[in-house]
């Protein structure tokens, strides 16, 4: 399998993208894209917090959500037109649903005031999974806890998955990882039967729509792994192999990306094996063409940080707080979204 040479140009500072200003705004993070040139940030400190449409481009913004109270997880719906969020204080947690004008469309109340995973369904938009860790009071041990949220009549269906991060599939499908077993289900939510085992080989996968990344540990070479997409409905398209990368005994997922169905693919790829608890190790934005089992290199990255494609397949946000963008178009070079300092 052929990795050309990326292209490795440093970050512009005369770029033309805006800066958040840190010494008047805190980022919390930049959530995720709105549209090709504008995304959703969540700003803010002890005093209030803010929700934002910023056009990384020009600069415009539009308040969508202000707040005395705490922002934890953030989460854009697969339509781009619907953002959901946990307002917290000490007396109590709210779920709140709201579109990109503004105005609040659902509002629930749940008893868990630390971070959820929230994973939208693609097709039927009113339906959200919640999950989290419950340490059972008197067992202390933990257990995961899935709900379904259906926003048409407001309630949740509790769902006995043992997963903190189940995906939707479909509009009725989804798949996890089994915590126990560590192997790969599908189930349905319209019926009552135990989900079907898929796989005792997928050690993790990357789900956008129905294009499924499974990740596979090579039988024949401890240091690499597989990934193999299958698109659509579980049809096998293609194989690429990449370096390992571990946390000790643990083996890390490599972060990956698409926007469109079926469309491009792009990964942040280690350049050899490594071992996260011993060095940073180096990283590659690659683009995965599972047709041809290559990697096309873009162009380096300073460390394993998430990454997510933009609408038009254009720009890349990337890092911890998704504070930088990619321009696949402009020579691929990386640039800041928020200024140096505070």
């Amino acid at each position: 399998m052929s990795k050309e040479e990326p292209s490795n140009h440093p970050t512009i500072e005369g770029s033309k993208f805006i800066q958040i200003d840190q010494s008047k705004e805190t980022l919390q993070k930049i959530v995720g894209w709105l549209d090709n040139d504008e995304v959703l940030v969540h700003l803010g400190d002890q005093k209030g917090q803010q929700l934002i449409q910023l056009n990384i481009k020009n600069g415009d913004r539009k308040i969508l959500y202000s707040t005395e109270k705490h922002i934890l997880t953030v989460k854009i719906n697969n339509q781009l037109d619907k953002i959901l969020f946990q307002e917290g204080s000490d007396q109590s947690v709210d779920l709140v649903v709201v579109n990109l004008v503004g105005d609040e469309l659902n509002r629930k109340k749940i008893d868990y005031s630390g971070y959820l995973t929230v994973n939208w369904n693609p097709v039927e938009d009113h339906l959200v999974f919640l999950s989290y860790y419950q340490v059972d009071s008197k067992t202390s041990v933990e257990q995961a806890k899935v709900r379904i949220w259906n926003l048409e009549n407001n309630q949740f269906q509790e769902m006995p998955i043992q997963s903190v991060e189940p995906n939707w599939y479909s509009s009725h499908l989804y798949l996890y990882i089994d915590e126990l077993s560590k192997q790969l289900f599908i189930g349905d939510v319209r019926k009552d039967e135990t989900p079907d085992r898929i796989s005792n080989e997928t050690i993790g996968f990357y789900l956008n729509q129905d294009t499924v990344v499974s990740i596979l540990e090579s039988d024949i070479n401890d240091h690499e792994v597989h990934l193999m997409k299958d698109y659509p409905l579980l049809v096998h398209k293609g194989t690429i192999t990449i370096p390992k990368v571990t946390m000790g005994e643990r083996i890390i997922h490599p972060y990956l990306s698409q926007s469109n169905r079926d469309g491009m693919i792009v990964g942040n790829v280690a350049d050899e094996p490594t071992d996260l608890n011993q060095n940073l190790g180096s990283f590659t934005l690659c683009i995965l063409d599972f047709q041809n089992s290559q990697l096309h290199p873009v162009t380096s990255l300073p460390e394993n940080a998430p990454i997510l494609l933009s609408p038009d397949e254009k720009y890349v946000l990337y890092g911890w707080q998704f504070e930088k963008v990619i321009d696949l178009e402009g020579n691929s070079s990386i640039h800041s979204l928020i200024s140096d300092s505070i």
